[in-house]
């Protein structure tokens, strides 16, 4: 028997923390925004999600308090990671169970050192949303998926399953694969191509769907993922990329991906975290990443 989520927190009140906030409200959850200072007091306003105002309370924990979350979600930039497990860590204990929608490899590694391996990180990925900021409002067609679990999940510990009912009730799609190591790597594969390929071109998703060179652009930086993945003992082959294919086709053609959005709004992006890590997997087993590198140099500045 699992043991009822209710309490839900959300670290970052941008597109995809908005979007999953609203989810959680409609359903009738005790959801609330962590934040603190001037963030706090613009999101105690309440927040905009397609055309309707919401009112989420929000937690100040530089402050006293009495409430603390059955489940985190953290949804912030990777710059701002560490400030938000410091101010996110009144409302967790060794209950707690913590989901990371950052993109990489390595946030949740990085949140269970910080946290001290409080509370339960799982391993988390988001797929397919469509959610983006537009002034003051949030906006999203599809909300995609979340992808989440244990490294491995042959058998789904009572945390996953706790995390599954969550979901299910705010009517947000999820799975959980036996094998979530390969899922983190998959994804990686895919922000690594679309994500810096769409920034760098200024386009749309529709741009990629179809042969032509910013196809071909995407998919040079795919297979460096792919080959420094084999190094690294993760296997991503044509499974992988057909898998990617179906994902992308059901994109909106005038999408943007989540790094093409912050280069439109002078935003600092998260090559660091794409083109950056495949440069230094590269060096560690000897393998060329020459567009990988280009693409660090074009975009880290």
């Amino acid at each position: 028997m699992t043991t009822p989520t209710r309490n839900i927190a959300i670290v970052g009140a941008g597109a995809m923390g908005a979007m999953y906030a609203a989810h959680f409200a409609r359903a009738g959850f005790d959801i609330r925004f962590v934040a603190n200072g001037q963030r706090a007091t613009r999101l105690e306003g309440g927040i905009r999600v397609n055309n309707e105002s919401i009112d989420i309370p929000v937690v100040r924990t530089d402050a006293p308090l009495d409430w603390v979350a059955d489940l985190v979600i953290f949804a912030v930039k990777d710059c701002h990671l560490e400030t938000a497990v410091t101010e996110a860590l009144p409302v967790i204990t060794d209950e707690t169970i913590v989901l990371s929608v950052l993109n990489g490899l390595d946030s949740e590694a990085r949140i269970a050192a910080l946290l001290g391996n409080t509370a339960t990180v799982l391993l988390c990925i988001a797929l397919a949303m469509d959610a983006e900021r537009l002034g003051d409002e949030v906006r999203f067609r599809q909300a995609g998926k979340l992808v989440f679990g244990e490294a491995r999940n042959d058998e789904p510990t009572s945390q996953v399953l706790a995390v599954q009912e969550a979901l299910t009730t705010a009517g947000l799609a999820w799975e959980t694969p036996v094998d979530m190591m390969g899922a983190m790597w998959w994804k990686f594969m895919v922000n690594v191509g679309i994500n810096q390929a769409s920034a760098i071109l200024d386009a749309p998703y529709g741009a990629f769907q179809a042969a032509g060179h910013p196809r071909d652009f995407m998919m040079a930086l795919i297979d460096e993922v792919m080959a420094v993945a084999q190094a690294e003992g993760i296997a991503l082959g044509t499974e992988e990329l057909e898998r990617w294919n179906e994902v992308l086709a059901g994109q909106p053609a005038e999408g943007r991906t989540s790094m093409h959005q912050d280069v439109l709004a002078g935003r600092p992006t998260e090559v660091s975290l794409f083109g950056g890590q495949v440069v230094a997997l590269g060096k560690k087993h000897g393998i060329a990443t020459p567009v990988s590198q280009s693409v660090v140099w074009i975009l880290d500045r």
